[in-house]
This record gives structure tokens, sequence and C-alpha cells, in this order.
């Protein structure tokens, strides 16, 4: 899997919705891909209150492409178009991701292509009042099996936030709809954050 993601989630809005996709998916993305150890990219959305709420990742070899330059060292340099399109997001989390492990169809721990390309994705952003062994183990043990039979996850990823907050990132992948995952399989802890998305780029 790919060692590491900077996961960005924003709220965009709707007036302004073709203009930041077109520049989005022509622009900053392929401006993205040509730096230095950016590997693949992808972006999803789900309607919102008032637009869209957006899901963007960008794989990398290891978390230090994301950190030479930081997202705040980018920030000073961007263009007048950049800070423009940047304008149309309201609600914003940044994250960078170190990958754990991931598991395929079957829920199974197994080796999967290191770009998200899936249909339909779903992250959960949790901390576990210190209790990490006994949601790591959950996870591990019952799950994998369960996202897989009952949800229809055709892949679960597992990951850690060296920056952005939360301690825990898992990332559910679907060929159809995204199923309801946590909420009837594990109350014992505060789950935190879920955002869902379609996925709108790559076509």
């Amino acid at each position: 899997m790919s060692n590491a993601i900077w996961m960005i989630l924003y709220d965009l809005q709707r007036e302004r919705e073709a203009d930041y996709m077109d520049w989005f998916h022509d622009i900053h993305i392929p401006e993205k891909l040509a730096r230095p150890g950016y590997t693949w990219a992808a972006h999803y959305a789900e309607e919102g209150g008032n637009g869209l709420s957006c899901i963007a990742l960008f794989g990398g070899s290891n978390t230090s492409v994301f950190l030479n330059p930081s997202p705040a060292q980018i920030k000073p340099t961007q263009t007048p178009e950049t800070r423009d399109m940047m304008g149309c997001r309201s609600n914003g989390r940044s994250l960078i991701l170190a990958g754990e492990w991931a598991s395929n169809g079957a829920g199974e721990i197994s080796d999967l292509d290191p770009a998200i390309n899936a249909k339909t994705i779903s992250v959960t952003l949790c901390d576990t009042a210190g209790n990490d062994e006994d949601f790591g183990a959950w996870l591990i043990q019952e799950h994998l099996k369960s996202a897989a039979k009952d949800d229809g996850c055709t892949s679960l990823r597992k990951y850690l936030a060296s920056v952005g907050g939360a301690k825990h990132a898992i990332i559910h992948e679907y060929a159809g709809p995204a199923g309801p995952q946590f909420e009837k399989n594990y109350a014992t802890y505060p789950i935190g954050t879920r955002q869902t998305g379609k996925r709108l780029w790559p076509l």
C-alpha cells in the first residue's frame, strides 16, 4: 500500500463548484503530481448542507514528501489563481498519514494497489482515549470480517496521523454505496469524524 497520504477534508461553495473542479482536476492535481515523491491523487465528494463535502488524497512514498516543503510552507508561494480557488473552501482539515496495514475484500491482510481509486470511500478519524491496543485488536480480529461481509467493503486501510489532530485514520473502499461500518459494530469508545464520498477524479 502507499506509505503515506496527504488528506484534505473541506466543504466547497456550490456557486463556484464548476470553476473550482476544473481548476482542481486540470491544474492543481497535475502541479502536485509533478513534485518529487508524489505518486497518485484522488478526489471524492458527497452532498453537504450548502454544497459539497470533499476529500482530496495525495499519495507519497513516505510522510517526508509532504513535509519538505510542508503545507504551511507551500501556502505563501501560491499563485493568485490558487489563492482564489482556495477561497472557495471552508471548514478545511489537513492530515498527513502514515500507512500501517491494509485488507482485501475477504477481510484478510494483503498488499493492495498503492492508489486509492474505489468508486466510494469512507474516511473515519478517531482517537481511542488511550485504548489503542484494544481498538487495533478489534479492527483486525473482528471488524475486517464484518466490514467485508455486511458492509460490502472491498478493502480497508489503516493509517496513523503524524499531522492533523486525529491519531487513527481508517479508509474503507467500496464498489458501490458506503456501508454503515462502525456504527453497528463498535461503540466502546468515541469514533469521531466520518465522511464519505463518491469518486470525482480520476474518472
